[in-house]
């Protein structure tokens, strides 16, 4: 019967996803799970043989009391303790929060042998609750929008304490006084229905719904109907449909990807615009609509009119405001606090304890081009805390994705600079202009825009420089 104990208790000292301890009849640990030792920093081989109290000692409940060893209550009643919330601290003076249950196992004669004691440590838990409970509390000061007309996102949302980013902020709560159109240009994942959806909040229209449409997920011959409506009969398969114009009415309606409309729709959008009109497919009799229009477009929209992507008089008339939020890589110094947002708010949710980034992974973050913008940085964020172990506290270049624990930044021209014997100014000179346009070159993907906007060049001087120093954009 002993060698059938010992045997059992081996087997369960190796178990790690739940902790599990056992004391004999004379309140001394026999059995100490690697589950115990990863919450608990103690060592298998320091435990066996001591007893609860030259381990632990119970974290004050409230003044003048402590909460009683759960094993030992039960080592003296025999009777078994269910899912109780234990709150102690360990010699290393690390606080434990565990849920527990303790079992008595008894002998053929009935008398008391082991205490078994099943627990976990359930402080993920606890701030995963604690944040939710935050959110909420955050969410209902801002008046319950998301509970009434479909958004998430005001301008209390927005994390960053760069100028350029306060900047758009401003110019945004400024634009939600007005009932004007607003046109928002950023990059992909710079935010654009964040602040189309804060500044509806901040508008007149809040306590209706917002109405938003990727022009880019609907096929061109199906954007029409979906705007305007339908008349049933008006082509094969049509039904009476209201549209998104007749469902936004009184409202905000947010075209993102607006670059993605085809020239023929947008002259018709204009005529809306213009008039406050519009018709169903498959009528004839107008109907006259009131819509604030929020629109958003992925590029610079003065390359877009030239390239005949987007209409001049159309731009002109949703650009009464025009909001140009800034890329990731434009305002470095939000690095630091987005990614402390995202690890307090993603950590307890996907079960991690972890605090912060290692001074690696901040010089990584900090040199990284990040052409996902604020997206991207959370996938990365998202990614990397998943591959984390439970108690890992810090985040490591071993946790990031593959490609950024790669990247290496070109901006070391000291190091590619070699002064060679002889050589001039104009050839020195020559040399860094070379190195410097090359780093630059490769710090943007080799995209020409950026690159030149990067070196404050125009595009035709970084054309004419990447031929003289025979420098091949991929």
């Amino acid at each position: 019967m002993k060698d059938a104990i010992n045997i059992s208790l081996d087997e369960l000292s190796q178990i790690e996803d739940y902790c599990l301890s056992a004391v004999n009849r004379c309140g001394e640990f026999v059995c100490y799970s690697k589950g115990c030792e990863l919450i608990e920093g103690y060592d298998h081989g320091e435990v066996l043989g001591k007893k609860p109290n030259d381990l632990y000692h119970k974290a004050k409940t409230r003044k003048e009391e402590k909460s009683k060893s759960l094993i030992m209550e039960t080592l003296r009643t025999g009777k078994s303790l269910k899912n109780v919330i234990n709150v102690y601290e360990t010699n290393h003076h690390q606080k434990i929060t565990s849920v527990c249950s303790t079992y008595p196992l008894f002998d053929q004669e009935q008398k008391l042998r082991l205490v078994l004691c099943v627990y976990r440590e359930i402080s993920d838990y606890l701030n995963m609750v604690s944040v939710i409970n935050k959110q909420k509390i955050e969410l209902k000061s801002s008046e319950d929008f998301e509970y009434h007309n479909g958004t998430k996102y005001v301008f209390e949302s927005i994390v960053g304490e760069s100028p350029k980013i306060k900047k758009c902020i401003e110019q945004a709560k400024i634009a939600s006084k007005t009932l004007e159109p607003i046109l928002i240009y950023g990059e992909t994942g710079t935010g654009k229905e964040l602040f189309a959806q804060s500044i509806h909040n901040a508008s007149v229209y809040y306590k209706k719904n917002f109405v938003a449409v990727n022009c880019a997920a609907i096929p061109e011959n199906l954007l029409e109907s979906t705007l305007f409506g339908t008349r049933k009969g008006s082509f094969t398969g049509a039904l009476d449909t209201k549209g998104l114009l007749y469902e936004a009415e009184g409202s905000t309606l947010f075209l993102d990807e607006l670059n993605s409309m085809d020239i023929r729709m947008q002259s018709k959008l204009l005529r809306v615009l213009e008039t406050g009109k519009y018709r169903r497919v498959g009528e004839t009799e107008e109907r006259s609509c009131s819509v604030r229009i929020i629109s958003a477009v992925n590029r610079e929209p003065q390359k877009l009119i030239q390239e005949g992507k987007l209409r001049a008089d159309l731009y002109y008339r949703l650009a009464v405001f025009d909001i140009n939020l800034p890329a990731l890589r434009e305002r470095v110094q939000d690095i630091k606090i987005l990614t402390a947002f995202f690890l307090e708010t993603l950590g307890p949710v996907l079960g991690k304890k972890v605090t912060s980034i290692s001074p690696e992974v901040g010089k990584k973050f900090s040199e990284y081009s990040w052409p996902g913008n604020v997206r991207e940085l959370r996938h990365v964020l998202h990614q990397s805390i998943c591959m984390m172990k439970n108690n890992d506290l810090v985040l490591d270049e071993e946790h990031l994705p593959e490609y950024i624990q790669s990247f290496e930044s070109s901006y070391h021209f000291s190091e590619k600079m070699v002064i060679h014997e002889n050589m001039d100014l104009k050839n020195t000179l020559d040399q860094y202009e070379k190195d410097l346009i090359e780093a630059a070159l490769e710090k943007n993907n080799f995209n020409i825009t950026r690159t030149a906007e990067t070196l404050n060049i125009t595009r035709q001087s970084l054309h004419h420089k990447i031929n003289k120093y025979e420098l091949k954009a991929l």
